[in-house]
């Protein structure tokens, strides 16, 4: 769920990159606002969510989504620091803005429960490696 178009964009894309990299094909669906957003969770629960809002509009739709689906993956980005919070909730990541696509990609990784790498990787697929030369 996020309120901007070029947001939407952005995390659509990175997504069906990173899965198809995996041989996975998600059904994204996006919402611009919460109220069409949490009546289709009613409906069907959601494996992950990202959220996207800003403010305190992030802070409710986490708790809300949260209280709604305590298993539910989610990656909230905010342009507030609400890491605390975040951690309360047991939000798998939480991303200051601005995003980026490396750290976008590692809450990804999250998701999928696999070691975040620390060198850049687009795709979450190189593993820190040390050199005993």
């Amino acid at each position: 769920m996020t309120g901007q178009e070029s947001q939407k964009s952005f995390f659509t894309e990175r997504i069906f990159k990173f899965c198809a990299g995996r041989g996975l094909f998600p059904r994204i669906e996006q919402y611009c606002d919460q109220e069409s957003f949490f009546e289709a969770v009613r409906t069907a629960a959601p494996e992950n969510a990202v959220i996207a809002l800003p403010g305190v509009d992030g802070l409710n739709a986490a708790e809300h989504l949260r209280a709604l689906c305590p298993t539910c993956k989610i990656i909230w980005c905010s342009d507030l620091d609400f890491s605390l919070h975040a951690f309360r909730l047991r939000i798998d990541y939480f991303l200051l803005e601005p995003v980026t696509e490396e750290n976008f990609c590692q809450g990804l990784c999250a998701w999928f429960k696999r070691k975040i790498p620390v060198t850049r990787s687009s795709d979450c697929n190189e593993h820190n490696k040390e050199d005993h030369s």
